[in-house]
């Protein structure tokens, strides 16, 4: 398992199987977000949507999207991925949600995996 995509894969696998080990998917952002910006999200018709990512994020759908985009060289979309899950999830751990901070971190970590792979080359 030398290859990025691989390593990637493991570092969206323990977050994803963690969210799922706790009774099912359930989000992951969501009970940290601010109630003044969760009442703007609202507001603004984006409640859906949001909602929707969360939980893509937490089932680690968006992280296996940057695996495959880190395994067809694509890695510009692979960083974005992992850059807007890792930075929310920090976020989210860091302002005291139920989101362990490792949780996290993994993502963030698949982004250094990802940057240092060369970004936004081609292999």
């Amino acid at each position: 398992m030398r290859s990025p995509a691989g390593v990637l894969l493991v570092l969206v696998a323990i977050p994803t199987v963690a969210n799922l080990a706790g009774g099912g998917p359930t989000w992951i952002w969501t009970p940290s977000l601010p109630t003044p910006l969760l009442r703007l999200v609202t507001e603004a018709g984006l409640l859906d949507v949001w909602l929707v990512v969360d939980l893509l994020a937490a089932v680690g759908v968006l992280g296996g999207l940057a695996v495959a985009a880190t395994a067809v060289a694509e890695r510009a979309a692979a960083a974005a991925l992992l850059a807007l899950v890792g930075a929310l999830s920090v976020a989210a751990a860091v302002t005291g949600a139920r989101l362990p901070l490792w949780y996290a971190l993994a993502y963030t970590a698949g982004l250094v995996l990802v940057l240092r792979a060369g970004c936004c080359s081609k292999r």
